[in-house]
């Protein structure tokens, strides 16, 4: 039996939508039910929240995008936040991650999940460990139960997938620790739950209690990613022994949770040098059943502060070109500040072309298609045609503003290549909504 014959919630959910979700994805229903009975793909949708678009995970499903929005201690405006999430589902992002760790984060959350149809993930350590913070007491104070409820309570408010970094062991993290690496832990979560470790020389909690978590995700088909923890923060630490423990570590989990009919993702690298993108994505999905996998980045270098959301693409590409699933975005903003709406804007729409890029390199029908109608819109000089297709059309309109009454863009002008070899007629070409002032 897979996994839809132990999850009543989401064999529910896939029985009123599998027949829209196989013609969105262009699958028929028998993979798309397949798939997911198999765990290779999830399907996003907690039956709480009540407005979300169900979304499936998993090639060969569409790759999909995910844009992280939130709250920090040293930035906290909601309205800025709700102004994100808006922006995030216009540029075409299909997930929303809540990451606030400032304000009231219930509420905050509630307004999130109340606004979105996108699928809504969390990182619940966040909420934990703030409440500890904001009284100046350690992060790490948490009892075990009160991990639990906080998990339980974000479940039963609608979240539709959360982090879970269930795999950083008190192994794991010595491992990433003394000098061992070049930037030792870099997750918040995982940095928190190394302390709370080693403050009680204990094991990670969500790994003892980690058939009471999963009781927890069935009842609401949370979909549990699991988190990587012990991710390599510089490409000098990629592949060492901290991030592969993890990974054989979320592996077995992975069989556990299926086990019970709870759908998983796994979290994977961070920063990766581009020569081994390949193999660490195809070294996580062979370690953890090919469950989907969800990629910050990969970042292909470390040092292009303020272009990271580039870095982030490169690699992005590579990844699931390679057999990547998701793609968290990364903004200009990685690494310096908290992103604004343009960072958020930015970070979309260049984690689009990675997917879009990935998809044609596999020779995906309906990405070939797209680039190919680009290209003949070219030959065209058909900016419109152009626009429809195009990833960023207020990009294409705000580029070319200027010049838009002219049929050519302005770096050539009547240098025109494709003119001056095709006869293409040389009226001007309309204006859009008329005439320039």
């Amino acid at each position: 039996m897979g996994i839809l014959g132990k999850n009543t919630a989401l064999s529910q959910l896939l029985a009123t939508h599998a027949a829209a979700l196989a013609t969105a994805e262009r699958l028929d229903v028998a993979a798309l039910t397949g798939g997911i009975d198999a765990g290779r793909m999830v399907l996003l949708a907690n039956p709480a929240h009540l407005c979300v678009i169900p979304t499936v995970v998993g090639q060969p499903a569409t790759i999909k995008v995910n844009a992280n929005i939130g709250t920090s201690v040293l930035i906290n405006d909601v309205k800025m936040e709700m102004q994100k999430l808006r922006l995030a589902q216009k540029a075409g992002a299909h997930t929303v991650m809540d990451l606030s760790t400032a304000g009231d984060l219930h509420a905050i959350r509630k307004e999130i999940i109340a606004a979105s149809e996108l699928p809504i993930g969390t990182v619940p350590l966040y909420g934990l460990a703030q409440k500890y913070v904001a009284r100046g007491q350690d992060p790490s104070d948490f009892s075990v139960e009160e991990f639990l409820e906080e998990i339980a309570r974000q479940a039963e408010e609608g979240v539709d997938f959360m982090t879970l970094h269930c795999g950083v062991t008190a192994r794991g993290a010595a491992m990433a620790q003394g000098g061992r690496r070049v930037l030792g832990i870099v997750s918040r979560g995982g940095s928190i739950l190394a302390r709370w470790m080693k403050r009680r020389g204990a094991e990670n909690p969500l790994l003892e209690r980690f058939d009471d978590v999963l009781d927890i995700c069935l009842r609401h088909n949370v979909t549990i990613s699991l988190g990587d923890g012990l991710r390599p923060g510089a490409g000098a630490d990629a592949g060492d022994g901290a991030q592969w423990e993890e990974v054989v570590t979320l592996g077995e989990l992975t069989l556990r949770a299926w086990e019970r009919g709870v759908q998983i993702m796994i979290e994977g690298p961070g920063h990766v040098p581009l020569h081994l993108v390949q193999s660490q994505i195809e070294g996580i999905k062979r370690l953890t059943h090919h469950a989907p996998l969800y990629v910050l980045g990969p970042l292909t270098t470390d040092c292009a502060p303020g272009y990271d959301h580039i870095a982030g693409a490169i690699g992005g590409a590579l990844a699931a070109t390679y057999g990547a699933d998701f793609l968290c975005y990364l903004t200009p903003a990685e690494h310096l500040t908290l992103p604004g709406p343009e960072d958020v804007w930015a970070g979309v729409k260049a984690s689009l072309v990675a997917a879009q890029s990935a998809e044609t390199a596999l020779g995906r029908p309906h990405a070939v298609a797209r680039d190919r109608a680009i290209s003949e819109a070219r030959a065209k000089l058909d900016w419109e045609a152009m626009a429809q297709v195009a990833i960023d059309p207020q990009m294409l309109h705000k580029r070319r503003e200027h010049h838009r009454d002219e049929r050519e863009c302005a770096m050539c002008g009547t240098f025109c290549a494709i003119r001056m070899v095709t006869g293409i007629d040389d009226a001007p070409v309309p204006a859009r909504g008329g005439k320039k002032g």
